[in-house]
């Protein structure tokens, strides 16, 4: 018997986890003050389980229920003996057990996969590039900081080609300078379209020398984007029907115009 199922002796201490006091049995197993040692879960008592009675009632009483139902014994070889035969039949059960939870058939299919191109990487491409295809465009339609990063990729090298300073900049800086202007165009305060996102806008223009920096991008709108083009800010920005000196001021702030 496993040495947490020993039964305590009367008087002593006993794991809380596993036995209690109860109701004396009908055997009259006295443990202490007229009550039973119990077991916490099942509520049989220890000790009329521990009688060789009930063990023979209770061997009985399965053997006929297995002959009710049809069923060999188990322990027809009698055990604790294994018959020669058996001993493999053991062995191998054995080391299931102590092997833990078994793989299942799509984690065998996979390190198959797996081992197939680690030995043929032509495959692993064949195979994965079409994925990530459709992952990236997937992210793109539903990651506005991931949209963002690749739409700033084409200044990038507009600036660079030019001469101009130029530095890739992350998506979510970009989101953060859209935050600044509450997702509305710096110039007329109107808000994205449904169907047409702000434009990255830089206030100093490429073609005028602008760099292509952080410092120098705002967001638009389609319309104030392709009205002011090469212009200077103030020059245009001040003709403008819509020209709001707070507005002028925030950008003259987070920018270097």
């Amino acid at each position: 018997m496993p040495k947490a199922y020993e039964l305590p002796s009367p008087g002593t201490t006993f794991d809380a986890q596993l036995w209690k006091l109860g109701a004396l049995c009908k055997r009259k197993h006295d443990w202490a003050n007229g009550q039973s040692l119990r077991h916490v879960k099942f509520n049989y008592c220890a000790f009329c389980r521990a009688t060789p009675e009930f063990k023979t009632k209770r061997s009985s009483t399965i053997a006929e229920k297995r002959k009710l139902l049809g069923r060999d014994s188990r322990s027809k070889y009698g055990l604790p003996y294994t018959p020669k035969e058996e001993e493999a039949v053991y062995a191998m059960r054995a080391s299931i057990r102590r092997a833990g939870r078994l793989p299942t058939v799509a984690d065998l299919v996979k390190r198959q996969q797996f081992k197939h191109w680690s030995l043929n990487a032509a495959d692993k491409r064949h195979c994965l590039n079409p994925w990530r295809t459709q992952a990236s465009q997937y992210q793109y339609m539903l990651d506005q900081a991931y949209r963002l990063y690749h739409r700033q990729k084409s200044k990038h090298y507009k600036a660079a080609r030019r001469g101009s300073t130029a530095e890739l900049i992350s998506g979510q800086a970009l989101l953060d300078r859209w935050a600044q202007f509450d997702f509305c165009c710096a110039y007329c305060g109107s808000k994205e379209r449904r169907n047409a996102e702000l434009e990255i806008e830089h206030v100093i223009p490429i073609s005028q020398g602008g760099p292509h920096l952080l410092a120098n991008i705002v967001p638009a709108c389609t319309p104030c984007n392709s009205s002011k083009r090469t212009q200077h800010l103030e020059t245009w920005l001040k003709q403008q029907t819509f020209f709001d000196q707070a507005r002028f001021e925030k950008i003259k702030r987070l920018t270097q115009a």
